[in-house]
């Protein structure tokens, strides 16, 4: 009979994975039928035997998830506590898909943090009100780090912040995402050359998502492939409670179900008017609520 150990996944791709045992091991793994589905950063038991299998998935503190080619939300990574939007000056970074993410990840229950890179092509005098949104959200509670990898500014700073976390970077293509990766773990290029190999996707793949330790405690996740979020709730109701800044005012709304669109007495709306919540935030709250009611019509067309 083979023995059950408990490992975590550090890579994935398809049915095969790569797992780290709680004595530092590292095994080649497929999965015990199509019922167990691991991901990237799940602790799990594992039957060591000519061919190891994984047997089972333990229940997970979190669950990131990632849009598919048909805009449905897909399992991509377990157990992370924080989930960083990188963003750049260039190329601009879009005010609504900083809001979606956002609330995309305030409804997976993990928490978010926005890193500014390539800081030496900041021009703050000229920013095109980046600096002013940034700052709404740290007023937000969203922690907020400003870094370049060309002359290391605020690396040592956002390093330290990661310290003893389960983190990982998102953002548009072009924001630097690899070049923070490698500043902040040098080996990284070495180890996914040698997990890309165990998953049979050769070298330099950049399709398997891979766990990489940090030096100073914890761990960054490096998930390519990620170019959009999905909100994991499907009743526009509840897409208000996902921006902090409508949570916050709501309960001041006349009427206690309020959807902050038409409805006298909206506090959010008031809000927006006496500019206490940039009319950018609203826009955007409004669009997923649109593009959220649109897609519910066509299903029951």
């Amino acid at each position: 009979m083979s023995e059950l150990h408990e490992a975590r996944v550090v890579a994935g791709h398809g049915r095969r994975f790569v797992v780290e045992t709680t004595d530092g091991a590292r095994l080649t793994c497929l999965t015990a039928g199509r019922a167990v589905q691991p991901v990237c950063g799940d602790r799990v038991r594992v039957a060591t035997d000519a061919e190891p299998r994984i047997t089972e998935v333990l229940p997970r503190r979190s669950l990131f998830s990632k849009a598919d080619g048909r805009g449905r939300a897909v399992a991509a990574v377990a157990n992370l506590d924080r989930v960083i939007m990188v963003l750049a000056p260039i190329p601009a970074p879009e005010l609504f898909l900083m809001d979606k993410y956002l609330a995309a990840i305030e409804g997976m229950g993990i928490e978010a943090g926005i890193v500014l890179n390539k800081m030496d092509l900041v021009d703050e005098d000229d920013d095109g009100g980046l600096g002013r949104r940034l700052a709404y959200l740290q007023g937000l509670g969203y922690r907020i780090y400003k870094v370049s990898t060309q002359d290391e500014t605020g690396l040592e700073g956002f390093a330290a912040g990661l310290k003893g976390h389960d983190s990982m970077l998102v953002g548009q293509s072009g924001v630097g995402k690899s070049s923070l990766l490698n500043a902040l773990v040098p080996e990284a290029g070495h180890r996914i050359d040698e997990l890309s190999a165990a998953t049979d996707e050769g070298r330099h793949t950049t399709t398997a998502t891979t766990l990489h330790p940090l030096p100073q405690g914890g761990a960054l996740v490096d998930s390519p492939g990620v170019r959009d979020l999905e909100l994991s709730v499907r009743d526009p109701g509840k897409i208000g409670p996902l921006f902090r800044d409508i949570r916050a005012v709501a309960p001041q709304c006349r009427f206690a179900n309020c959807l902050h669109l038409q409805e006298p007495g909206c506090a959010v709306k008031q809000a927006v008017e006496e500019k206490k919540m940039p009319e950018s935030r609203y826009t955007s709250y409004r669009w997923l609520m649109t593009t959220m009611q649109q897609a519910k019509d066509r299903k029951y067309d």
